[in-house]
Formats: structure tokens, C-alpha cells, sequence
């Protein structure tokens, strides 16, 4: 790999072409109820695991970091779809960083915000800088429109750790996303967590992965 690349990454936006950004959550004060549920937990450990070291050698800001596993597959399920989706993006939005900045004064449009997202972006270049629990990820909920399709096959590369989000109704659609992902895992730099969201609790879609699952009480 070359500085090139590295440099590309820390230019990279969100891409919205692959993914749509987790909404405001209806539950209470966004994920102070959602936090009581014991997936919760669960969850967030099963993104950390192996996302780390997340690093490269002092004098190698060109090399791929070193991730233990680059993808993963959850299933979360809950007592019914829109309660279960309204949880992810709960999750997602305290995960990607959303949460922090609403909580600034004046918000995400404030003037702690531009700080703040400095800050996140001078970490991303730091190469040599492990990856810690309390970086924000990239989250959002997989797209399945035709202009999609050929982006996920060769073009979506994550920018940083990313949690992907998937209604499991679309799982015909979006399988086949999953897949190619699974094909070029070993190219990622950055891990990737794909958690299939409701649906029955007795079916996870899935492509030669094992599959983690989440329960909502």
C-alpha cells in the first residue's frame, strides 16, 4: 500500500452513495433509555472485537492497518421491526458520534462542533495512533438502489471503522452487498460490522460468515 492511499482515505466523505445515515431515535433522550437494554452491551463489544489494533508502524503511514477481523455478521431482533430499527439507530448514533454532537452547545452547528470533528479527523491521519473504544465509527443503514449495486461490488471502501446497518426484509437486495464484501474483506483497511435488522428470530441472512445475534427485550 502507498501514502496515496492513506491521504485518499483521510479526504474521503461519508458515502452516501452505499449508506444512509442512521435518524434521530424515538427512544427517550435518544440512547439513554435504549442503553438499558441488554443488547446494548453486547453489541458494542461484538463491534470492538478484533477491530483493533487499527494502526500502522511508526514508519509505514502507507501500510494497511492492522485489524484482527475486518468484517463481521450480527442479527438483531426485537419485538417487532420499527421498535428494533428505532434501536439501531439509537446504537448507531452514539457509535458514529452523533450523539456527542448534539450535546454540544448550539449542536452539530455549533462551535464545539467543527472542533470536534477536527479533532476526529487529525486522529484518522495519525497512522501510527491504535484505534481506542471511544473513536467514533461510520454508521449507517445499507442502500439498495440500483446505483448501489456496482458501488458496494468494487467501489465502497470504509474511511474508518464502520457499522453497517441492513433491514433483514431486504435481504434478497442486500445479500448480495454482503457477499462482495466478503470477497474483498482481505483489501479492507478498516473493519466493517454488518448487523441484519429485524426480521424473524430464527432467520439470519448471511455469506459463509457466522452470524452474532442480538435480542431486544
Amino acid at each position: 500500500m502507498s501514502l496515496g492511499r492513506h491521504l485518499s482515505g483521510l479526504r474521503a466523505r461519508f458515502d452516501q452513495q452505499a449508506l444512509r445515515p442512521p435518524a434521530p431515535s424515538s427512544w427517550a433522550a435518544d440512547d439513554a433509555q435504549a442503553q438499558q437494554q441488554p443488547a446494548w452491551p453486547g453489541l458494542l463489544a461484538w463491534c470492538q472485537q478484533g477491530a483493533g489494533p487499527g494502526n500502522s508502524g511508526w514508519l509505514q503511514p502507507g501500510a494497511k492497518p492492522a485489524v484482527a477481523q475486518r468484517l463481521a455478521v450480527a442479527a438483531l431482533h426485537g419485538p417487532d421491526d420499527t421498535t428494533t430499527r428505532a434501536w439501531a439507530d439509537a446504537f448507531a448514533r452514539r457509535l458514529d458520534g452523533s450523539v456527542a454532537l448534539a450535546a454540544l452547545p448550539g449542536g452539530a452547528r455549533g462551535p464545539g462542533a467543527l472542533a470536534l470533528r477536527l479533532r476526529v479527523k487529525a486522529h484518522d491521519a495519525m497512522w501510527w495512533r491504535p484505534r481506542r473504544p471511544d473513536d467514533p465509527w461510520d454508521a449507517g443503514w445499507a442502500l439498495s438502489t440500483p446505483s448501489s449495486c456496482g458501488h458496494w461490488r468494487s467501489g465502497f471502501m470504509p474511511r474508518r471503522a464502520t457499522l453497517i446497518l441492513a433491514v433483514s426484509r431486504e435481504a434478497a437486495t442486500l445479500s448480495p452487498h454482503l457477499a462482495a464484501l466478503a470477497a474483498r474483506s482481505d483489501d479492507l483497511w478498516h473493519p466493517l460490522r454488518w448487523v441484519w435488522v429485524g426480521g424473524p428470530p430464527d432467520v439470519a441472512p448471511w455469506s459463509g460468515l457466522a452470524v452474532a445475534r442480538f435480542g431486544l427485550i
